[in-house]
């Protein structure tokens, strides 16, 4: 039983990693795109645009990466990769650690998603009720958070 778990602890990590690799590739990709864009000068594609989108799946590939090592930290804590291996910034030791870092990590994620939608919500002339889902759910999201930092 002990090794059942201990290998699929593997498979999620390694498969959260193939994950942050597939966002960051998709973030230079995505970049790429809108530098060639700007030196074109195809201003009317919204390379700027492009690019906040683009930060946005980096940031969502760096949500994954926290998740991986943070899971092989709290579980796999005997492997001599991350005995040699040290993060400085993603020191975790119990899961609560590890959610609250992913709870930040994933609002700001969500916010600079966000960020291209409010661009084209603030040239629209009418607004409707569903284009306030997305900041709703980012403020609840950051309540929660606040809730969770003051609990512990």
């Amino acid at each position: 039983m002990q090794r059942l778990l201990h290998i699929s602890i593997l498979l999620v990590v390694f498969f959260t990693f193939i994950n942050a690799m597939v966002f960051f590739g998709l973030g230079i990709y995505h970049s790429v795109l809108a530098y060639i864009d700007i030196v074109h000068g195809h201003w009317e594609k919204h390379p700027g645009i492009i690019l906040v989108e683009s930060l946005d799946r980096f940031l969502f590939g760096f949500v994954f990466i926290i998740f991986s090592v943070g899971l092989s930290r709290l579980f796999l804590s005997e492997s001599t990769f991350l005995k040699n291996y040290e993060l400085p910034w993603l020191k975790i030791t119990e899961f609560h650690q590890l959610k609250s870092l992913l709870v930040s990590a994933i609002l700001v994620a969500l916010f600079v998603a966000w960020a291209p939608a409010a661009v084209t919500i603030s040239q629209q002339e009418v607004l409707d009720w569903t284009t306030l889902i997305f900041p709703a759910c980012i403020l609840i999201l950051a309540v929660s958070a606040k809730f969770i930092k003051d609990s512990h």
